[in-house]
Formats: structure tokens, C-alpha cells, sequence
């Protein structure tokens, strides 16, 4: 068998802790590798507290932040968050941290800038392993460093957050849409970072972000869709990723409608109000901007997509199932009864076989 796919799965904390806690261990007797978990302090329960109670409650899953900032919290309060969550799953916990988007949209605030990133991974990485931080002329460490590696990733979707990535971070959450020409683009972007600090994309952790939808027919797929799609392929990707895309946007007028929906379209409390106000882009253009994305169609196109990636050497997928308001029920069963066994019958998954702990089913490679 060639390296594994490796699966991850968003989990916004929009739900009552109990049931989150619920919702996160059948992710993992699913099947999943890992769980990130949305930190956006007015739309989700503390995403610190969420890592604390999930790590108590699995014994396999990766976890992270999905993903923090540079201005809510500062960096050593970041630094000593994700160390007290790595205490309860030794080996099962990253840092993911990007420059905010609801975290900053939803308090009026502008999102973080590159160079706030730089000093914050900077900062971070340096506590967590136990050195001397300056803090504006005052030097401090973290006392309970435990020594042991907590990887520390940046999420970047633009070319120059690309290319920090590559240089500052020990890897990368790549959100910028999964089809060949997108792939392409954003290794040679973060080759290029990565350079400039002597090291190889073979030296970084690479997570693709996938914008994820599974129903039972292409077309119910790509109309629930319609919010993402719209949401990163008109108003957010500024065209660039248009065009390693292969996508060309015919000229659209953006209502007033789309620009009343909290908190944006991508997180819409009202999806299908979200839905409609999309109205404008023909259902052509959604069905290309689809196949940009990511995996929006049959569980057995989904599975069929991740293999073709694969031969570009993807093997790190962080699923984004569409609704921040409601639990990703249908991702988790499409792809606990789909898609893995596809891809472990392509060879490019290790099956995974039932572990009974406390009364509860797991599973275990």
C-alpha cells in the first residue's frame, strides 16, 4: 500500500457540549483520523475547552483548532491552551491557526495580517518547546512545556499566506479548492516559501481543506452547495484561483440580498435563505465552481475524487461539510459506509477494525 489517506473532519461547536461529545466519538468510531474543531467565539463553544473535552473522550482521534487566531487570544495564552489539551492526548493534538475570518467579521474587526502571523507562529512554536519568548522587552517560557512535538500549522487560502506558511510553520491547512490546476497552483506557492526558509514540501505537514457535500444525487449535492460555492468562488477568491481552476465567471451582479445574511453565506444560520439568495449565479457556473471546491456530489464520486487527488500526492484531506448550525450526520455515514471502504479498497486506506473500550466501540489500525 502507497502512503494513506489520512481523513479529517470539521466539527463547529454550535451544538450543547454533550452532544458535541457524542457527535465526536461516533466521528471517530467512524472511522475519521482527526477532528478540528471551529474556534469563532460567537458562533461556537470555546474551541480550547471543546479540544479538552474531546481529548478525554477519544483514545485515537488527532486534534486541533479549526482554526484559532492571532487577536482573540494572545500568543502565550495560545501557546499554554494547546499545551494543557496536548497533556490529556500525548501525540494526538496539532495547532492550526490562520488569520480569522468570523473570528474577526463577526466584532468589527479586520482579520489578522501576515506579520501578525509570523509573530505569533514564532511566538507559539517557541514556547512549546520550552524556549524564552520576548514579549515587547519582557522575556517569559512556558514552565510546563512538555517537550513533546505539537506540530503548528497555518491555514492559508492567498498565495503570499501560502508562501509564510511554507517559510514560518511546521505545515499548512490549504484552503483554496481541490482540482488539479488548483493543486498545482498552491505546492508551487508553497514550494516557494518553504525555499526561502532551505527546507522541502517533503519537510511540511499539507492538509486540504475540502468543501464537502454528500447526498444521494450530484444535482441535490450542488444545490446545497450553492451558499459555499458562491460564498468562495465569487465573493471571496478574488479570481485568483479562478484561473488554476479552469473557471471563468461570466459577469454577475451581486444583490443586496447576499450581503444581509449572518453571518456570511458560507456560515448561514437560514441555509436555505442562503440558497436562494444565490439565485443570481446560473446553475452552471455552481456546478463548475463545485467542481473546484472540492467534494460535492454521490459519496461515490467523493471517494472516486480523493483517489484521482491522490495521484498528485494528496494524502491529508479537512473536510468542511457545509452547515456550521447543524451536525455533519451525512458526511459522517457516507463516508463510514462509502467512501472508506472504497478507499481502502483502492489500496489507498488502511482498514480500520472495532476496539472495545468502556463500553464503547472504537476503532483501531
Amino acid at each position: 500500500m502507497s502512503e494513506p489517506v489520512r481523513v479529517y473532519l470539521r466539527v463547529p461547536g454550535t451544538s450543547p457540549m454533550p452532544d458535541l461529545m457524542k457527535l465526536i466519538q461516533n466521528i471517530e468510531s467512524a472511522g475519521f483520523d482527526g477532528a478540528g474543531i471551529l474556534d469563532s467565539q460567537l458562533l461556537s463553544r470555546d474551541t480550547f475547552v471543546v479540544l479538552g473535552q474531546a481529548a478525554t473522550h477519544t483514545s485515537r482521534l488527532s486534534l486541533f483548532p479549526a482554526v484559532t487566531n492571532p487577536f482573540t487570544r494572545h500568543a502565550s495564552v495560545l501557546a499554554s491552551a494547546i499545551q494543557t489539551v496536548e497533556e490529556l492526548a500525548p501525540g494526538r493534538v496539532k495547532f492550526v491557526i490562520g488569520t480569522g475570518y468570523t473570528s474577526a467579521s463577526t466584532i468589527g474587526r479586520p482579520s489578522g495580517t501576515l506579520a501578525e502571523m509570523r509573530d505569533c507562529i514564532h511566538a507559539v512554536k517557541g514556547l512549546l518547546t520550552g524556549e524564552t519568548v520576548d514579549f515587547n522587552g519582557t522575556r517569559g517560557s512556558l514552565s510546563y512545556a512538555s517537550g513533546r512535538r505539537i506540530p503548528v500549522l497555518m491555514a492559508a487560502s492567498g498565495p503570499k499566506a501560502i508562501e509564510v506558511a511554507g517559510e514560518v510553520a511546521d505545515g499548512v491547512l490549504l484552503l483554496v479548492g481541490f482540482n488539479r490546476g488548483i493543486v498545482e497552483r498552491a505546492l508551487e506557492h508553497l514550494e516557494r516559501g518553504a525555499r526561502r526558509a532551505g527546507r522541502r514540501l517533503e519537510d511540511l505537514e499539507i492538509i486540504w481543506a475540502v468543501r464537502t457535500a454528500t447526498t444521494s444525487t450530484t444535482t441535490e449535492a450542488r444545490r446545497l452547495a450553492r451558499p459555499t460555492a458562491v460564498h468562495w468562488g465569487v465573493l471571496r477568491w478574488g479570481g485568483y484561483w479562478l484561473g488554476p481552476a479552469g473557471v471563468k465567471l461570466p459577469k454577475l451582479e451581486i444583490p443586496d440580498a447576499v450581503r444581509q445574511v449572518y453571518p456570511d453565506l458560507s456560515h448561514a444560520h437560514d441555509w436555505e435563505a442562503a440558497i436562494n439568495a444565490t439565485s443570481f449565479v446560473p446553475d452552471d457556473v455552481v456546478a463548475e465552481l463545485c467542481e473546484a471546491l472540492g467534494l460535492i456530489g454521490t459519496p461515490a464520486e467523493c471517494a472516486a475524487r480523493i483517489a484521482e487527488m491522490t495521484r498528485l500526492g494528496v494524502r491529508n484531506l479537512y473536510l468542511m461539510p457545509l452547515l456550521t448550525f447543524a451536525p455533519p450526520e451525512s458526511e459522517i455515514a457516507a463516508f463510514r459506509d462509502t467512501v472508506f471502504p472504497r478507499l481502502s479498497a483502492a489500496g489507498i486506506r488502511t482498514r480500520l477494525r472495532p476496539l472495545r473500550r468502556g463500553g464503547a466501540d472504537r476503532l483501531r489500525r
